[in-house]
């Protein structure tokens, strides 16, 4: 079975200008980067404004979209973190969160493959924009309890997926 991909699509459509579009719709802030591949974006999550990117990348063809938590890890709760960001991903139903170390973010992030096409669908722009504020509003909270409360990742991962049932 070959898996070759078809480069024939020319890139004269800008994709970018479809995100623009959803962007908008959705009133996030947006900017172009000079190299005209990538968009700076502000997600309005209920904990604040998180930085936003969408990259769009011809090796391999996709549409890469991620959002920085504003969130300040510390090198003593590194492992902590690194336990937590992998039990918050088996709660994910699209893209995941990733701690880069050194750096010192944590993000979410998901790609849109885009072989054989040139754009992807407004529809899938839309669910990782949604996908990517549902996971930062869920679980920014856990980050922060492990971060400054010094809460186990369980302890934080359960304090921050409390629901209340039933009226008070």
């Amino acid at each position: 079975m070959s898996l070759s991909v078809d480069r024939s699509h020319t890139m004269e459509i800008d994709a970018l200008e479809l995100v623009e579009s959803c962007l908008t719709e959705a009133g996030w802030e947006f900017q172009r980067d000079e190299d005209d591949e990538t968009l700076q974006c502000i997600a309005n999550s209920k904990w604040g404004d998180m930085g936003g990117m969408f990259a769009n990348r011809r090796e391999p063809p996709a549409m890469h979209f991620s959002i920085t938590l504003d969130v300040k890890p510390t090198e003593t709760r590194r492992q902590a973190i690194a336990e937590l960001v992998m039990m918050a991903n088996e709660r994910l139903w699209l893209g995941h969160f990733d701690y880069w170390a050194e750096e010192g973010v944590i993000i979410f992030r998901h790609a849109l493959p885009m072989l054989d096409r040139v754009e992807p669908d407004t529809g899938e722009v839309r669910a990782v924009m949604a996908a990517g504020l549902d996971a930062v509003n869920m679980f920014v909270p856990a980050f922060n309890f492990v971060i400054w409360a010094g809460k186990t990742p369980r302890e934080a991962l359960e304090a921050a997926l409390f629901e209340t049932a039933g009226e008070a």
